[in-house]
């Protein structure tokens, strides 16, 4: 005699041979569509898992650390600065290190330590907001660029143009143009004008490139077919796929900034010297170096933590965010 099977039970016990009675041998297992609906799994989170791996790598704990102390240094230092020990001549010029002033004094006889500190807030403040420019600007004009490919022959000859001459002389020349033209505006404003200005087209480029390549991807295509506008499908299907590389791009723009602002003031087209900034300080620094060390040592230091923390992120996020790091 043939046995049929409910599957609606389970096995509760031994399986029987022969012709025994099955029911005594399972029990009922009640249907809870709710339950059965439930996902154990985590929720997959493509921003929790970058943090993930970017907590992971050595170079993003020391970058993070030491950005965090350089954070407080900039901010806290100028904030109990003694009244009177950054102004010029107010105390002996070219004084050596000693317990008075730990770093010395400069040309101008302000106290370096001090001094140091003050500049450093000045330009990674400037250069956050160059760099905000930078990438905001080209990534705006990337997704055009790489959406409407009739654009290709403006912007290829612009971009031409201004890569093919060496970029801090374009940022001297410009300085200079506007210090003649506008002689009433502020360095900062020029400063921020002259590196912003065409600092902007090799990001455009970037972005345009990788637009090239999601450009006709599937669901590009269906937004295409059903009529969404161009301004849609760069805002909701470009620009989220592109929001790693730019944030990625915005990390290592901003140790490029300083050094643009560094060389300008260095030669004597961006701060002058006696606006404190890391490139004025530098400057005056170097015309003495032979002499008073420290008054080029300290700066140098300073500009080159300043370099190494956005450097270290920067290399430390563009691993995290890569989509074959994650699961």
């Amino acid at each position: 005699m043939e046995n049929t099977l409910d599957f609606n039970y389970v096995n509760a016990g031994t399986v029987p041979t022969g012709t025994e009675d099955l029911s005594d041998l399972f029990v009922n297992v009640p249907l809870n569509e709710e339950e059965s609906e439930h996902i154990t799994a985590e929720p997959y989170s493509y921003w929790k898992s970058v943090l993930r791996v970017f907590i992971k790598k050595p170079a993003a704990i020391i970058s993070i650390t030491l950005l965090i102390l350089m954070i407080l240094a900039i901010i806290i230092i100028p904030l109990v600065t003694p009244e009177g020990y950054i102004e010029i001549s107010h105390f002996d010029r070219h004084l050596a290190p000693s317990l008075e002033h730990i770093w010395g004094t400069d040309a101008l006889g302000r106290d370096m330590f001090f001094g140091i500190w003050t500049s450093a807030q000045k330009s990674l403040g400037l250069a956050l907001i160059e760099s905000a420019i930078v990438i905001t600007i080209g990534t705006i004009f990337g997704l055009i660029w790489g959406y409407f490919r009739k654009l290709d022959p403006i912007f290829i000859e612009l971009y031409n143009l201004i890569v093919n001459i060496p970029s801090l002389l374009v940022y001297m020349l410009l300085a200079t143009v506007f210090s003649s033209a506008f002689p009433d505006m502020s360095q900062e404003f020029r400063l921020v004008i002259s590196l912003c200005l065409t600092g902007w087209i090799g990001e455009a480029a970037f972005i345009r490139n990788q637009v090239l390549i999601i450009n006709n991807r599937e669901y590009n295509v269906a937004s295409k077919t059903l009529g969404t506008p161009a301004r849609r499908i760069m805002s909701r299907n470009l620009l989220p796929f592109l929001l790693a590389v730019v944030i990625t791009n915005l990390s290592l723009t901003i140790p490029g900034m300083i050094s643009g602002e560094v060389s300008m003031s260095y030669f004597g087209v961006g701060l002058n010297a006696k606006t404190l900034c890391l490139g004025g300080l530098l400057a005056s620094g170097n015309r003495n170096f032979d002499q008073y060390w420290w008054e080029l040592g300290y700066p140098a230091i300073i500009l080159g933590i300043i370099i190494l923390i956005f450097f270290l992120m920067g290399m430390a996020l563009s691993d995290a965010l890569d989509p074959k790091k994650h699961r």
